[in-house]
């Protein structure tokens, strides 16, 4: 048979995986996940510079809150008298609020950056300080030199004894000489204060005289040829200040005066009733006695009325009420003030009227008692609402206005009362209540609540006219019809008869 051929390699085999080579390479960046890179770098890249901006912002802030309150420690720092003290209480102050924020920081790079930019202004803060602090320390030194010279100046004047200028003038000399050793003043400021001693010597001489008798210094400053070295716009000055000085003296010492007058007037009415069958004795006469012959005499006067079995406990209401409206006026501050009523010419004090069947006992120490609180304005409120309600009540009381007129008690029911409710309306207020409520009639707590019983009746009528008929020997009245009213009565006889003219 004929042989097939056979073919022998002579290659040995390998292990590669059949492939077909190309000598063409490619970059990995143009691979997708190459692609991705530059934009993944960028992002990281703007991440790092948000947390950087975002730490800068956070930082910020705390540096703002940081500065507010430095700049407050900074002011506060200003005041102290001395550079030393203030920068000590700014540095103490500022390490405080430097911590505080500082731990309020929520990451390493915000505390650097904190504390870097904090600490920028502190310079300029500490050297602020201490300019207006060494300045305070000037100012304090120097003030207490001034003080220190016008305390030597008062000693001398106020001294009973005749004091020596020059040997005052050397202390004061020494005194500003120790300012020009610490330079705290130069030599031309040292001669500005020895030019103005003697002025000062005589405004404290004049100020002396001006808290005794400041009406006394006012006209001695109208006198050129007096304290010369007092000129000028100084000079009018204390001319005002000393004539506002001097109301202000005449004020308080009328108020005194008022004061002194109506407790003198309280203690006397207070004796009153135990004295009034034999009047005060000699001796007990004495203790009331002022040293002012006016009002020593107007007590004497009125001790002459008990004696002699003068001093009447009758009153008139509508004359009460006048001396009211002037006390609330401040025409009559005190008892012993005369004034004049409507109709009369010769001026009497209220002390001078008790007793004389107008003011009673009971009445001077009423009209006191408002004298007094008339001096408060909020008392002399409290009494203007009382008096205006009690006005807007006196038509009930007065009922007919015969009655009022004829009824000789009706003066005395009125004033009484007026006293009785004002005495329940004081004891109101000083319980807590407000006037409204004890002047309204709707209230609980109101004053006059057995008003009715004051009231006057028209059956009261009849024997009134009878009385004052009887008083005044009448005998030609004229007679009353036969099963006529009073009020009738009344109503009849007034078409005859002017009231007014008419004595009660």
């Amino acid at each position: 048979m004929p042989k097939i051929p056979t073919f022998t390699s002579q290659v040995a085999p390998t292990a590669e995986v059949g492939a077909v080579k190309s000598n063409i390479q490619i970059s990995p960046k143009s691979s997708l996940a190459g692609a991705l890179l530059p934009a993944a770098n960028a992002i990281t890249q703007f991440y790092v510079k948000e947390k950087e901006i975002s730490n800068k912002v956070e930082g910020g802030e705390l540096i703002a809150n940081a500065n507010q309150e430095l700049l407050e420690l900074k002011e506060q720092s200003k005041l102290k008298s001395t550079p030393e003290q203030g920068v000590n209480f700014f540095n103490q102050g500022y390490k405080q609020v430097v911590d505080k924020y500082k731990s309020q920081a929520n990451n390493n790079y915000i505390q650097k950056y904190f504390q870097l930019n904090i600490s920028s202004n502190k310079p300029s803060y500490v050297n602020n300080i201490l300019k207006v602090t060494r300045a305070n320390m000037v100012k304090s030194r120097v003030s207490q030199v001034n003080s220190l010279v016008e305390n030597k100046i008062m000693n001398a004047v106020e001294s009973d004894n005749e004091f020596d200028l020059s040997t005052l003038a050397e202390s004061v000399f020494n005194d500003y000489q120790g300012l020009v050793s610490d330079g705290l003043i130069s030599e031309e400021d040292l001669q500005i204060y020895k030019d103005k001693l003697p002025n000062l010597v005589e405004v404290a001489q004049v100020r002396k005289i001006a808290r005794k008798n400041a009406d006394k210094a006012f006209a001695l400053l109208l006198q050129t040829k007096n304290f010369t070295t007092i000129q000028g716009d100084e000079r009018r000055k204390l001319r005002t200040e000393f004539a506002t000085l001097a109301k202000h003296q005449r004020e308080f010492l009328s108020s005194s005066l008022n004061a002194q007058h109506n407790d003198l007037t309280s203690k006397v009415m207070d004796m009153y009733g135990d004295k009034k069958q034999y009047g005060f004795s000699q001796p007990e006469l004495e203790q009331f006695k002022t040293g002012n012959e006016e009002v020593d005499n107007q007590i004497d006067n009125l001790n002459q009325k008990i004696v002699n079995k003068q001093f009447s406990a009758d009153t008139n209401y509508n004359i009460n009420t006048d001396v009211i409206n002037k006390i609330e006026s401040e025409e009559i501050k005190d008892t012993t003030k005369k004034f004049l009523l409507a109709g009369e010419t010769e001026p009497k004090s209220i002390l001078e009227r008790a007793g004389d069947k107008t003011i009673n006992d009971k009445d001077v120490n009423f009209l006191t008692l408002m004298l007094k609180r008339n001096n408060n304005d909020t008392f002399k409120k409290q009494d203007q609402q009382f008096l205006k309600y009690f006005e807007n009540l006196i038509p009930l009381l007065q009922g007919n206005t015969f009655l009022s007129y004829f009824d000789k008690e009706y003066n005395s029911k009125a004033s009484e009362l007026r006293q009785t409710l004002h005495a329940r309306y004081l004891k109101g207020l000083f319980e807590g209540f407000q006037p409204n409520d004890l002047l309204s009639y709707t209230s609980e707590n109101y004053i006059a609540k057995d008003i009715k019983n004051d009231l006057p009746k028209t059956s009261d009528l009849g024997s009134i006219i009878i009385n004052m008929a009887k008083e005044n020997n009448i005998t030609d009245a004229i007679p009353k019809l036969e099963g006529e009213t009073p009020q009738e009565y009344l109503d009849r006889i007034s078409k005859g008869i002017d009231v007014k003219d008419a004595s009660p």
